[in-house]
């Protein structure tokens, strides 16, 4: 008699430790899935996820990956931080980057592009989001990484004033 009381009792152990360990292999593949998802909305880059960090249960998740920019991006970025550091007006910093982005863009469709006399150096940029979760459901997703996604959460108040 004892033996079988023993036997359920460990049985039963056993699944509720399987069961909680299974909830934050979930909840981090979910919010792998919902970065995903949420980056092919803004982006049209493919999205590589290099860590996923999972804490307190499962309850927090934290998704770290990469991409590459594309080239306008990247030459509007330039143009930007140097008219920033050349103390341009904010006007004249998105006149920057327009310009330069319109550039790229034409070199890229008149199709004469040079090779360069090096290697290319691979640029990557680093993303990041945290999923919040109750149980198995998402209760709240923040953009960490890249900045133009990482908002605020008061900024939509400030919005409606």
């Amino acid at each position: 008699m004892k033996t079988r009381t023993l036997s359920i009792a460990c049985a039963t152990i056993g699944a509720v430790l399987v069961a909680g360990c299974t909830a934050a292999y979930k909840n981090s593949d979910a919010c792998a899935q919902t970065m995903r998802g949420k980056f092919a909305e803004t982006s049209d880059q493919k999205l590589a996820i290099s860590h996923t960090g999972v804490g307190i249960n499962g309850t927090r998740v934290v998704v770290e990956g990469q991409f590459e920019p594309s080239a306008a991006s990247l030459a509007s970025e330039a143009a930007a931080a140097s008219a920033v550091a050349a103390g341009a007006s904010p006007e004249e910093v998105k006149e920057a980057a327009a310009s330069a982005a319109a550039a790229v863009s034409a070199s890229a469709a008149s199709g004469a592009a040079a090779k360069p006399a090096g290697k290319k150096k691979k640029v990557v940029r680093g993303a990041a989001a945290e999923c919040t979760f109750n149980g198995l459901n998402l209760t709240a997703f923040h953009w960490l990484a890249p900045a133009e996604l990482a908002h605020p959460a008061d900024t939509s108040g400030e919005a409606a004033e």
